[in-house]
């Protein structure tokens, strides 16, 4: 009985000693977990408008911020921007991994027919309107829902959405409050022509905050108790100078120049002077590049088809024409008869699907899609005087090569590496994947970018040492529990207590 009796306490010293182990690896594993959870780094995004890749990939403009990112991080020869190259629809393709036909901001203006409103990038209240912007979610809003903080700084189209970032500041100035006007009002506001817009400029871009200004208040976000997880900063250079003065001049190569010193260069140097250089995940695109139009390349509708029968909704590098249903074959007819080898003209189911732009009822019945350098006008009434040469875009960039810049530098990437251009939507998935989140329904391909990340550097074939430590981790508590519990019911068998 003596025997039986120690034999009995030292089964229950053992079984003790077992749970006490069993707890403390089921909290070394959650530990596990939680450290792999938290090596998803920050990420900041950067925009710079209008930046030309051929002019630094030909060193017309000297820029050794974002040379060196390429020497120590990864870079694209360019990115192959979406349909159309403008500014709103490829900012939104950036945070939604969407192709404009899908997220529906199909351009810097456009027609909806089922609000009957027009949308105006940044030039009136539309802009701040959720209802233009409900058919995609962008990556910082699904950031936090799942209960992280993002910051936006500048970018196109985010004050949209009802739920704002956690850290933000407005893009513009705003005479007037979008909130306080009758909402039956705004559709008269909204569809006033350019000409007639005043007093409705509601919203104009500031433009007059210097970018070192804009990056400070980054960085006093980043360094906060707080800190967000996701950044998207933008800046609208050079693309305003290039506007104005043309891409082959010496304004615009100072404005190139001036974005890599003063934006590239003051966030680099910000960041290692706050210790995050290497802690965070950096990635600086463009929305487009850029190309030269002039005087002289200029299609007027007036010519073609009569100028009460539509409305010339977008014009430029596209032609957005809206009508009446009983003109659209009329309209049609009269601008296809022209047969002019400047413009290639489309009714709406004939766009051409690599565009990726016909599927969405704000794509205008007729597209007008010209040459290369050339833009389309409704009349000579208002045409700009004189002989001037500009810079501009929007021109599909499968024909214009207005294609974006990449270059990337943080612990997630590779160092020197200069991959295979990719489409602008699959930055997305690629940035869930530094985030750590569930990317939503999107036209991108991880596989596509993934060669960029050092996890992606070896074959995945080869076990590391961490994922073979974590697999031992998360097995040994299971294992110990089976013993323990075999264990425990032969003993308790033979002491006749089951």
């Amino acid at each position: 009985m003596a025997l039986q009796t120690q034999s009995f306490d030292r089964f229950k010293i053992f079984f003790k000693v077992s749970l006490i182990l069993l707890f403390a690896l089921l909290i070394q594993t959650n530990r596990a977990h939680n450290d792999e959870e938290q090596e998803a780094e920050t990420v900041i995004l950067v925009s710079m408008d209008g930046m030309r890749w051929q002019y630094i990939d030909d060193e017309f403009a000297s820029t050794p911020n974002l040379d060196s990112i390429a020497r120590t991080g990864v870079t694209a020869k360019f990115i192959k921007t979406v349909v159309p190259s403008k500014t709103w629809p490829n900012h939104h393709s950036f945070l939604t991994g969407l192709y404009p036909e899908s997220h529906g901001i199909v351009s810097n203006k456009f027609w909806d027919p089922v609000y009957q409103e027009k949308f105006v990038l940044d030039y009136d209240c539309a802009n701040y309107d959720s209802k233009f912007y409900s058919a995609a979610e962008p990556i910082w809003l699904t950031l936090q829902k799942s209960g992280e903080r993002s910051a936006v700084y500048f970018w196109p189209g985010f004050a949209g959405y009802s739920e704002k970032p956690t850290f933000y500041e407005k893009p513009a100035i705003c005479p007037v409050n979008c909130s306080d006007v009758n909402p039956k009002d705004l559709a008269n506001m909204r569809n006033t022509t350019r000409s007639g817009w005043p007093p409705y400029i509601h919203c104009m871009v500031n433009h007059s905050e210097p970018s070192q200004q804009r990056i400070d208040k980054i960085m006093s976000w980043l360094k906060s108790d707080t800190p967000p997880r996701f950044v998207a900063l933008y800046i609208e250079q050079p693309d305003s100078t290039g506007h104005g003065f043309g891409i082959m001049t010496q304004q615009y190569k100072d404005a190139m120049e001036a974005v890599d010193r003063d934006t590239v260069g003051y966030l680099m140097n910000s960041l290692k002077n706050a210790n995050l250089f290497d802690k965070v995940n950096v990635i600086f695109v463009s929305d487009h590049s850029m190309t030269n139009t002039s005087s002289g390349r200029q299609i007027f509708l007036e010519d073609y088809i009569n100028l009460d029968e539509f409305q010339l909704v977008e014009g430029g590098a596209v032609g957005h024409i809206w009508a009446a249903d009983e003109k659209i074959d009329e309209i049609y007819q009269n601008l296809t008869r022209a047969n002019s080898p400047y413009m290639a003209v489309y009714k709406k189911e004939n766009i051409p699907d690599e565009y990726h732009w016909k599927h969405n009822r704000r794509i205008p019945p007729i597209f007008i899609d010209p040459a290369v350098g050339w833009v389309i006008r409704r009349s000579r009434a208002k045409a700009r005087p004189g002989n001037w040469t500009v810079g501009d875009h929007g021109w599909p960039a499968i024909k214009s090569k207005s294609y974006s810049v990449f270059f990337a530098h943080g612990p997630a990437f590779q160092k020197g590496l200069e991959v295979s251009p990719f489409n602008t939507v699959d930055l997305y998935p690629l940035m869930c994947k530094l985030l750590g989140i569930m990317p939503r329904p999107n036209n991108g391909s991880l596989e596509d970018v993934k060669m960029m990340l050092k996890e992606y550097e070896q074959p995945a074939s080869k076990p590391t040492t961490k994922g073979a430590a974590a697999t031992c981790q998360s097995r040994a508590p299971i294992i110990l529990m089976a013993l323990t519990m075999t264990f425990f019911i032969r003993t308790a068998g033979c002491y006749g207590l089951q």
